[in-house]
């Protein structure tokens, strides 16, 4: 077409000396493949060394982000760059990184319950789950970022070379060629994976991963005007039924299924002058083998030079291509400064509390990393499907620009569920199990108070209702209210012989506690506050002597929490340490005087696949007598393990603990092995501690930090031949934070 246009121009005598030295137009299809794709990066560092023009792009999934960004005006090399600094880990994770989450969401991680959360439709009455395992905030956020020096440009052809992004029309299936609109939306609805991203809306349209009808668009590369396709292919590769041996493979075997047949009709359609690529990727790379993406740009660039004279047949001449690269040339780019804020909230939260987490000043400029920060913050309310910002330049002044902050309310429901579940066997028999649920009401107030509900069924019986309830935009104050029945089990052992149980309780008690508090940023919390219950000791095993009673129970309680750990599963960074303290007396409705503290301390610390869990808990009385009911309960896995749960009691505590972790490379689910030594006990009378009284446990166990929470599998031995099998779905590991 190019030629056509010039000779015309020519005959008509306007040609200019520059047009009248045609070349055909080189379009350039980028297929997706997941992590394979950065494959594409190398092949075009590969084409810019041959000093070939690239004059159309499409791309798909992992191709369109490689080519969006090439298209926008990046080179190689910083692609390459920006792969290198990305923390794939984190962006395919939708909460904030957890040292910097909310101390309400931290504390809640304490308990055995999952964390995973179907959210409730009360107005319809029914339970949703989400409509994909990845909401894509922080990617949404990320390519926001790498395209802001485009955010004014709405038409791709616009850019420094024209581009499409491939996406699917999840209903009809047919395959939706991007042109146009917001870069970063186009790139993210391309590469939405069905189940794993969630579906973007645009327009009319809910567009999932382009793969699924077009993953090789040649079609669209061509219909933008190319002569000469580049077509690079990074589809994984067909397996035989022998190399299909685990859950990846099969499911790398499925992808590669569906995308294999539309890309072989797009590979069809190639002409004699065209080119198809592909990188010798093998099955050694998975689509999910982020961390190998270096390796994989590597072997686009070597593939790219294997192809010799066919590339080379395209290639300008050196000044040729100088004057190309230079009309291509990406403007340099600096952020401008922001004139005005504006928040659109569609939530039941006042605007007030987005308002005090996003603390933008018109007249500095725009600073995307700490933007992204702040509204990590406002997503971390739990309240929100998406929080996002845009750019709108002001009109006529590219230096100044408006600020705009969008936050959607989750469609499948504000309210959740939790679950989770504790199975434990020891070697003498003894069997524990524990099932619990919680439905989490929220946002009970504008200001983000939750009304949460617990029930626990099984050894340890029982339902808490606890009201959080924000007193300010910022969450500074708090104030609390929780009511409840606990059913608990009580076994008290002989302090010379402590393989000896003397007597089992069963304790009952409901009751009700009060608290003010005051967050400490996103690192801690200090609490006061009141608790009265009444409850009874029920004498199931022992002698009679021993009797059941009633009680009250009467106190004030002070408590001080500190949480900076990266990780509540699998920690590799950070502290966590915990204090509390309980003045009980008759005047205050208790049945007893007496007087409890303690403290917990934890260290993690990681490197490469190697981390290190330290654990200190120290606990005891400190005036009066401490009542049975009042006791401190140690046992189980990694407190003590070969113990069954919570086995050994006493007015006194002592554990120190070392946890050492090894991570595998298994892809998206985190798997670790791992072994403990712990070394403590109980003890009821001060007189009684000592080193000779001190019980030593150990464990080995495997542990994987699914979506839906983490699973443990373990053995636990204990000095004496105690040994017993634990089965945990939720977190177990902290079970000696002192409550």
């Amino acid at each position: 077409m190019r030629t056509t246009v010039a000779i015309l121009l020519t005959l008509l005598g306007l040609a200019a000396p520059a047009l009248a030295e045609t070349r055909p137009a080189i379009g350039l299809a980028l297929s997706g493949g997941g992590a394979r794709g950065a494959a594409h990066v190398g092949v075009l560092r590969e084409l810019e060394r041959r000093r070939i023009p690239i004059d159309y792009i499409a791309g798909t999934s992992m191709g369109a982000v490689v080519g969006g960004l090439y298209a926008m005006g990046m080179s190689p090399d910083e692609i390459e760059r920006t792969i290198e600094d990305i923390d794939w880990t984190a962006i395919f994770q939708d909460e904030p990184a957890r040292a910097t989450r909310r101390m309400q969401r931290k504390l809640e991680d304490r308990s055995f319950l999952i964390k995973s959360r179907p959210g409730v439709d009360e107005e319809a009455g029914r339970v949703n789950l989400v409509p994909a395992l990845i909401q894509g905030q922080r990617l949404k956020l990320a390519l926001r970022e790498y395209t802001l020096p485009a955010t004014a440009i709405h038409d791709f052809d616009r850019l420094r070379i024209p581009f499409r992004a491939i996406a699917t029309d999840v209903v009809s299936g047919e395959a939706v060629v991007l042109g146009g609109g917001d870069l970063a939306t186009a790139i993210r609805a391309s590469m939405a994976v069905p189940a794993v991203f969630a579906p973007v809306e645009i327009g009319e349209r809910l567009l999932v991963d382009g793969g699924l009808a077009m993953n090789l668009p040649i079609g669209g590369v061509r219909e933008m005007g190319a002569e000469i396709v580049i077509a690079v292919d990074i589809g994984g590769p067909r397996r035989d039924r022998e190399s299909i041996t685990d859950v990846l493979e099969m499911l790398d075997q499925v992808a590669s299924l569906v995308t294999w047949r539309n890309t072989q009709a797009e590979i069809a359609t190639l002409g004699p002058r065209d080119l198809l690529l592909t990188p010798p990727l093998g099955r050694r790379m998975l689509a999910s083998d982020f961390d190998k993406m270096l390796e994989a740009i590597a072997i686009g660039e070597q593939a790219a030079r294997a192809t010799g004279a066919p590339l080379d047949a395209l290639a300008l001449p050196a000044a040729r291509y100088a004057a190309y690269r230079q009309a291509h040339r990406r403007a340099d780019y600096q952020a401008p400064v922001i004139t005005r804020l504006g928040i659109d909230n569609d939530s039941g939260l006042d605007d007030a509390v987005l308002a005090r987490r996003i603390q933008v000043t018109p007249g500095e400029r725009f600073d995307p990393e700490t933007l992204a920060e702040q509204i990590e913050r406002v997503y971390d309310q739990d309240v929100f499907e998406t929080v996002r910002y845009r750019i709108e330049p002001e009109p006529g002044d590219d230096e100044r620009a408006a600020l705009h902050i969008s936050a959607r309310e989750k469609r499948w429901g504000t309210s959740s569920l939790q679950g989770g579940l504790e199975l434990s066997s020891s070697g003498g028999g003894n069997s524990r199990f524990n099932l619990g649920a919680a439905y989490t009401k929220a946002p009970l107030t504008d200001l983000n108070g939750e009304w949460r509900t617990e029930i626990r069924l099984g050894e340890e019986p029982g339902i808490l209702s606890n009201l959080y309830l924000p007193l300010d935009p910022a969450e500074r104050w708090f104030a609390g209210l929780g009511v409840g029945y606990l059913s608990e089990s009580l076994t008290l052992f002989d302090p010379s012989a402590q393989d000896a149980p003397l007597a089992e309780y069963q304790l009952n008690r409901f009751g009700a506690n009060v608290k003010l508090g005051r967050n400490l940023g996103d690192w801690g919390r200090i609490a006061l506050g009141y608790a009265h219950y009444r409850g009874d000791a029920d004498l199931r095993v022992g002698d009679p002597g021993f009797g059941g009673y009633n009680f009250d129970v009467g106190a004030l309680e002070f408590r001080f929490d500190i949480d900076t750990l990266d990780s509540a599963n699998f920690p590799a960074s950070g502290w966590a340490a915990s204090a509390f303290g309980e003045h009980s007396r008759t005047a205050l409705g208790a049945t007893s005087n007496y007087d409890q503290a303690g403290i917990e301390l934890v260290h993690a610390l990681g490197r490469g696949r190697h981390r290190l869990i330290t654990a200190l808990t120290l606990a005891g009385n400190f005036g009066g007598e401490t009542p049975l009911h009042a006791y401190y309960r140690l046992g189980g896995f990694l407190n003590l393990s070969g113990f069954n749960q919570l086995e050994l009691s006493g007015a006194n505590l002592g554990l120190a603990r070392a946890i050492y972790l090894h991570a595998f490379d298994t892809g998206l689910v985190p798997t670790y092995a791992g072994a403990s030594l712990e070394v403590g006990n109980t003890w009821a009378r001060r007189g009684d501690i000592g080193a000779d009284s001190l019980r030593l446990g150990s464990s080995l166990f495997l542990g994987a930090d699914t979506p839906i929470g983490p699973l443990y599998l373990g053995y636990g031995y204990a000095d004496g031949g105690n040994d017993a099998l634990y089965l945990f779905l939720g977190r177990p590991w902290n079970r000696a934070l002192i409550h």
